[in-house]
């Protein structure tokens, strides 16, 4: 199921690959005069002017000026590159994807194949490990998956602790440390926040777990009429907290 998001996510590459390509050689020849200036190339060219990044472009959710979305798209493209012809990653950069919830059924459909125990009855558990990029990362784990990429807003992380801090002065995003998606039962996860939780209350100086959500941006934008959440949600990470 990994390698089925894979060639989909890859497939979503190409397309986008294509409508540049296609749009940047329509915009030369209209400059040169050998095509005409439709709407959308003028719109383009605007865009162009004013270091935004067309709408024709704009296939995944990101807020970046045109200059760093390019940056960040060669990184995309060398991330799922690197997938494609040296295999699966140890860790996977998730804001990479186009569609990072498919991602997650992905882990949990490989996991509920391997133990023959029922995807719907699947959670993940979230452990933050205390390496702070993949490249330390020797293997991959033995069930899960290890994601980076993601930022905290709002907040900081004692990486000695393992556990969310106040933010530090005039930082808004702090980058988070490589992150321990572990599949688990939904009954046993429900046991490990109840006991978490009321160590939390009953004893001083115990850590309290904090449901965090993650977004694809910081846009809140968008509300699924199913779940009441942002089009933009993705999942809750358990974090560690010292308040309750």
């Amino acid at each position: 199921s990994m390698s089925v998001f894979f060639s989909q996510e890859l497939s979503r590459f190409n397309k986008l690959l294509s409508v540049i390509g296609k749009s940047l050689g329509e915009l030369q020849k209209a400059i040169k005069g050998l095509l005409v200036m439709s709407a959308e190339l003028e719109k383009m060219y605007q865009a162009f002017m004013l270091n935004k990044v067309p709408e024709s472009w704009q296939h995944y959710p990101c807020l970046k000026p045109l200059a760093s979305w390019v940056e960040d798209f060669l990184l995309r493209m060398e991330f799922m590159g690197g997938w494609l012809t040296k295999g699966s990653p140890v860790s996977f950069w998730l804001p990479c994807f186009f569609f990072p919830q498919g991602f997650m059924t992905a882990g949990l459909q490989t996991h509920s194949r391997k133990t023959r125990i029922p995807i719907d009855t699947l959670t993940f558990r979230t452990d933050v490990l205390k390496s702070p990029s993949p490249e330390n990362l020797e293997q991959p784990p033995e069930q899960g998956v290890y994601i980076h990429g993601l930022f905290l807003q709002g907040c900081g992380w004692d990486l000695t602790g393992q556990k969310l801090r106040e933010s530090s002065k005039n930082v808004l995003f702090l980058p988070m440390p490589v992150v321990w998606l572990d599949p688990i039962t939904l009954d046993g996860y429900k046991a490990i926040n109840a006991r978490a939780t009321q160590q939390g209350v009953s004893k001083e100086g115990q850590l309290a777990i904090y449901k965090c959500p993650l977004y694809k941006t910081s846009t809140r934008a968008g509300t699924l009429s199913t779940t009441g959440h942002s089009t933009n949600f993705v999942l809750y990470l358990d974090l560690s907290s010292s308040e309750a």
